[in-house]
């Protein structure tokens, strides 16, 4: 049987004023997740929950932002920018050519980093086409109710998760890296953030 885990205290508002999400340490065993409140205007209430750290090199994906691309909804890791799908934790493979601007094309660094589109100058509109790849990221159920004001994150029974391993599994469950999205938070929460990325030339799709 799945695994619940209840946290009380919680409201929609107070998700919202914490940028939209929260990460979680679970026990028994330890797991680090990250619940985060849907941006979409249409659906409000809905919540995600992922692996706080990345598939790919353990980034701190849970801090990463968020991102709408023809419709799937994603989070893009601050390391090396790659995307994955909030719903299904699924890698979001962009192909892409020139953009409209003129500009320039979307590409992989030269350490085989996720893929980034940049312009040379405004916003640019890519020709890029979507691809959801295999499952790369655990998701999880999480739910809130407002009237208790408890939060209820749900997990898949530690035997089936052996049996079906995805990539974060081993990440996620090592506190050497799944901490790293609490410590970002806290640090952001205080006001302390230094975002280098900001004064980069990067394309931003459809962000919220």
């Amino acid at each position: 049987m799945p695994k619940l885990y209840e946290y009380d205290g919680w409201s929609y508002e107070r998700l919202r004023q914490q940028r939209g999400r929260a990460h979680f340490l679970l026990t028994e065993p330890y797991r680090y997740v990250t619940v985060i409140l849907s941006p979409r205007s249409s659906d409000p209430h809905r919540l995600f929950c992922i692996d706080s750290p990345c598939y790919h090199a353990a980034g701190p994906l849970g801090e990463g932002d968020i991102v709408e691309i023809e419709n799937i909804l994603c989070i893009r890791c601050p390391w090396h920018r790659y995307l994955v799908s909030l719903e299904r934790g699924e890698e979001v493979l962009l192909e892409a050519g020139e953009m409209e601007s003129g500009g320039v094309v979307a590409n992989r660094d030269e350490n085989s980093a996720g893929l980034m589109l940049t312009t040379a100058g405004g916003l640019a509109t890519s020709r890029a086409s979507v691809t959801c790849g295999k499952v790369v990221q655990r998701t999880h159920r999480a739910y809130l109710d407002e009237s208790t004001a408890i939060l209820t994150i749900e997990v898949e029974d530690d035997e089936v998760i052996r049996r079906h391993p995805i990539k974060s599994d081993h990440s996620a469950q090592n506190i050497k890296y799944g901490d790293m999205c609490m410590q970002i938070f806290d640090i952001k929460s205080k006001g302390l953030s230094n975002d280098h990325s900001k004064s980069q030339n990067t394309l931003r799709l459809s962000p919220f």
